[in-house]
């Protein structure tokens, strides 16, 4: 996907165009089929890219093992755009225990949001909340608040290490720990001030202060090896406000790319920290590197469509060709 114009004058990222093709389907569907050029102006959605999506991008959507009842089916005569889902949509869910609870505990989330919201106005939230009550149910939750005690792994990490880390972070002391840096295949010695923890996508992370660097870092704490609560009082003063998010920020290695006009998608698709786009539209994009296996599968597909203009000193500046003989020699095999 490349980046369209809309009708304002602004172009449309591969974010803006897939949040705009997913509120288009369900409306479709509803109106029982609608006219290309009325969906275009609802949705302020180019003509010419929503005909191209429609045929050559959710043509093709569905589940495994993409047969045709699997497949969204997308129908265009004389301008009007009919949309079916595939039989698989009108069957029941098949959840596990384990998915169910997940949803469960994410609806109620999403529940006390829009209660919230909607103030006295309990027909707003009364679809989701009779859909919860049927999956409460399905779990075994038969009564009032049977379900409100869900099991929940935040996150994959030694115990020991989770609680010397409280510990420091409780006492405001210092750590000392041998981690591995996964961006640079190596493992170092650092001394941290240590400020939080966060759960994050089944993984726990730990924010604070490293000396080494003279910066606050991030840690992922299935890497540190070894730890060491010291005497030594912890210097980072804790700041105020909501606790921090993950981001790419945390990486410490990056590289500039110079992506040509048919690449520049990629700076869309991928989260860059900074992006400069020129006249000719080409884009230049800095992205953050915590592994070259990411950035090697990347310079291989664009090929000479994207140039390193400037990176890190430990990234290997014949990273592609190097990767591209690797694959070549595995084909010979």
């Amino acid at each position: 996907m490349e980046a369209v114009t809309a009708a304002n004058g602004a172009k449309l990222s591969v974010t803006e165009r897939m949040a705009r093709l997913l509120g288009v389907i369900p409306w479709v569907v509803e109106q029982g089929g609608a006219h290309l050029d009325d969906i275009a102006a609802r949705f302020d959605y180019p003509a010419e890219q929503l005909l191209e999506d429609l045929t050559k991008r959710l043509f093709f959507v569905g589940v495994h093992p993409f047969t045709p009842d699997t497949l969204i089916d997308v129908d265009i005569s004389d301008g009007i755009v009919d949309i079916a889902y595939a039989d698989w949509f009108s069957e029941p869910m098949r959840l596990t225990a384990e998915e169910a609870t997940r949803l469960l505990a994410a609806g109620r989330t999403v529940l006390a949001m829009s209660e919230a919201g909607a103030g006295d106005d309990e027909a707003a939230s009364a679809p989701l909340s009779r859909a919860l009550t049927k999956l409460r149910l399905s779990l075994g939750s038969g009564e009032s608040g049977a379900g409100d005690h869900i099991d929940v792994c935040l996150g994959q990490a030694p115990a020991e290490t989770l609680d010397d880390l409280r510990r420091a972070i409780d006492g405001r002391r210092r750590i000392e720990i041998e981690y591995y840096s996964q961006g640079r295949d190596a493992m170092t010695s650092r001394a941290v001030d240590p400020a939080r923890l966060l759960s994050h996508d089944g993984a726990w992370y730990l924010f604070g202060w490293c000396h080494r660097a003279g910066a606050e870092r991030v840690f992922r704490v299935d890497r540190i090896r070894t730890l060491a609560v010291t005497a030594t009082a912890a210097e980072l003063a804790l700041p105020a406000g909501p606790a921090p998010s993950l981001s790419v920020d945390s990486v410490d290695r990056t590289v500039t790319i110079r992506l040509a006009p048919e690449a520049a998608w990629a700076a869309d698709y991928y989260p860059a920290r900074q992006r400069t786009d020129h006249p000719d539209g080409s884009v230049e994009a800095v992205f953050a590197v915590a592994g070259e296996s990411w950035l090697a599968r990347l310079l291989v597909q664009l090929g000479p469509q994207a140039e390193i203009v400037d990176s890190h000193e430990t990234i290997d500046p014949n990273l592609r060709s190097s990767t591209a003989a690797r694959m070549l020699e595995r084909y010979r095999r």
